[in-house]
């Protein structure tokens, strides 16, 4: 087939899309397939596998926004018109965060009628918008935190005090309403990190979503096809698994599958299954938990375009079932 593996793009998880496209293009062209890469800030120029857009290192801090190219409207019109020109049989869309994963370039490949690997543009938004996702995740049985809802214009370390502690109280988790990879991300231990947290959030550019902490295992369920894998937990050395965690090598133990009771695995893999199922994904995505000592579980997200990376959860689940990288990546690109 001819694929062109869609990455990079503008969001401030540009590295770690890098790392992945150049991951799954060069897996895609190990199996056969004839694969060309487009970086989502540069749709005129495409380049064949032996090419590397890749010239970032994804075990730094995630830049900002204001540090990135700018992605603008006029760019997806010629990104559209390089994939009418190129005539792909698939576009691998390997783009994590921003406008590659909330939809709006689904969206123009199903006008476009232009077929793609992962989940359609509306599954995409409802995944990417967290408070959505969790209300179709309360839906169908599927726990999850509770949490609080603070636009950027309104927050303040006042305000947010006032609400953590009249509604769950401190540990707290705040992060973007709308962004992944852990960007973002910050534990509040008490009402002294507040601020900083805001200010971080604020210079992405999106609202914020608070809730609680919950203390116990942390836990992933990767869904292929109609199958939930086996569950992954997920031991970052430095107790959080934050960006760093996430893509440095050595920094978090990855136990696979998770070393849990088979009623527990059972019930994340039926919770894994439903989330999945709830924001009408398609193909594969990877769902993120949290787990009390007591056994409670909580659903955090549903991610539609998970890492491809080294570190990546995603490859590992395959790996235990069985399925290597390159037999993983070429099943994806054959679904339909």
């Amino acid at each position: 087939m001819k694929i062109i593996v869609l990455m990079g793009g503008e969001s401030a998880e540009r590295r770690v899309s890098l790392t992945s496209g150049e991951a799954v293009a060069g897996a895609l062209a190990n199996q056969g397939h004839e694969v060309y890469k487009v970086d989502l800030i540069d749709p005129v120029r495409i380049v064949p596998t032996r090419v590397s857009l890749f010239d970032e290192t994804v075990g730094e801090e995630p830049p900002g926004l204001s540090d990135l190219p700018r992605f603008m409207p006029r760019r997806l019109g010629a990104l559209m018109e390089t994939l009418d020109r190129q005539k792909p049989d698939i576009v691998f869309p390997m783009l994590h965060g921003g406008m590659g994963e909330d939809g709006r370039l689904q969206a123009c490949l199903e006008m476009v009628g232009i077929p793609f690997v992962g989940s359609g543009s509306l599954a995409s938004a409802l995944a990417m918008n967290k408070p959505k996702a969790k209300t179709l995740f309360r839906a169908v049985g599927v726990p999850t935190p509770d949490e609080i809802l603070i636009t950027s214009d309104e927050a303040n370390p006042a305000l947010v005090e006032d609400k953590i502690e009249e509604t769950f109280g401190f540990p707290a988790v705040i992060k973007p309403d709308a962004l992944g990879s852990a960007v973002g991300l910050f534990i509040l231990k008490d009402a002294s990190g507040i601020e900083e947290a805001l200010k971080g959030i604020k210079e992405l550019n999106y609202d914020i979503m608070i809730e609680p902490f919950i203390a116990g295992k942390e836990l992933t369920v990767t869904v292929l096809g109609d199958e939930a894998l086996s569950p992954i937990e997920i031991r970052p050395h430095g107790g959080v698994y934050d960006y760093l965690s996430k893509y440095t090598k050595g920094q978090t133990d990855y136990l696979c599958p998770a070393p849990v009771s088979e009623e527990e695995i059972e019930r994340l893999q039926e919770y894994g299954l439903k989330a999945h199922q709830a924001l009408g994904c398609r193909h594969y995505s990877r769902v993120d938990f949290r787990m009390t000592d007591d056994g409670d579980l909580f659903c955090l997200e549903v991610n539609t375009i998970p890492g491809m990376t080294a570190t990546s959860l995603v490859p590992k689940a395959a790996a235990e079932a069985g399925i290597n990288f390159e037999e993983l990546v070429d099943r994806l690109a054959g679904m339909r």
